[in-house]
């Protein structure tokens, strides 16, 4: 990357900025996690490399700028890893995850105080996350300091969800348009309360429930056409017959 960067390198290269990268990382993030989805070892790997040079590219530019250093980068998080893992590296005993969660989120939270940068649990919580991933970790960070319904208890996040439901019929009735929008939200941010305390990641979900909705549209899709027919020929009873057929031979395909 600094042959890269230096005079006589790539001009690409040369005139990429902090800013300019911020795109790039987003992609390649993005494209990792859909690698590890695919379960494809090797386009996982090349894609935890591509996520790499992006950190490497901020640490030679920084470099350049006199900023701080690559080794900066290593440094910092090497340091935060023992900080935040008492329990590993020093005399504190923990029972299970969710404890090591609450101590991370406390040490963080004390790190924070001392460098006068603390506004608040909630506020180390990116504003520009995608709204399920934003939920999710407002939630564990709530939880975090105990602000959660008793552990092995979903009884009262099952009444929460019943109760957002309600509420949305509720406001279909009224034809309230806004209060409807407010209380789908509701409803999602519940089943996603649900989602973390039975330990399933709920855009891992979604993505699966993308998947197979995709996978079962295209057969339907497809078998239309080999009939000859448009969606508009056929009625909705017809198109439930086909979606589980599509379902019997996903199902059978993924046995194979």
């Amino acid at each position: 990357m600094k042959r890269l960067r230096a005079p006589g390198g790539c001009p690409w290269d040369r005139k990429q900025t902090y800013s300019s990268l911020r795109p790039h990382i987003i992609e390649e993030a993005y494209e990792l996690v859909e690698a590890i989805d695919g379960g494809d070892l090797d386009d996982m790997a090349e894609e935890a490399g591509d996520l790499l040079l992006q950190v490497v590219f901020i640490g030679v530019i920084a470099e350049e700028r006199g900023d701080f250093a690559l080794s900066d980068i290593i440094e910092s998080i090497s340091s935060k890893l023992i900080r935040r893992h008492p329990h590993v590296f020093g005399d504190i005993s923990v029972e299970d995850s969710d404890q090591v969660l609450k101590n991370w989120e406390r040490i963080k939270t004390e790190e924070k105080r001392e460098k006068g940068t603390s506004k608040g649990v909630l506020s180390g919580v990116p504003g520009a996350l995608p709204p399920l991933i934003k939920a999710f970790r407002v939630q564990q960070k709530a939880a975090g300091v105990g602000f959660d319904w008793e552990k092995g208890d979903q009884g009262p996040v099952f009444d929460k969800i019943s109760e957002e439901i309600a509420e949305v019929k509720e406001a279909m009735s009224q034809g309230d348009e806004e209060a409807l929008t407010k209380e789908i939200g509701d409803l999602l941010f519940s089943v996603v309360n649900l989602s973390r305390r039975l330990g399933v990641d709920p855009g891992s979900a979604l993505n699966m429930s993308n998947s197979s909705f995709i996978k079962r549209f295209d057969f339907i899709e497809k078998f239309l056409e080999a009939q000859g027919k448009s969606w508009d020929q056929v009625s909705l009873d017809y198109l439930d017959g086909l979606w589980d057929e599509a379902k019997k031979h996903n199902a059978h395909t993924k046995s194979i």
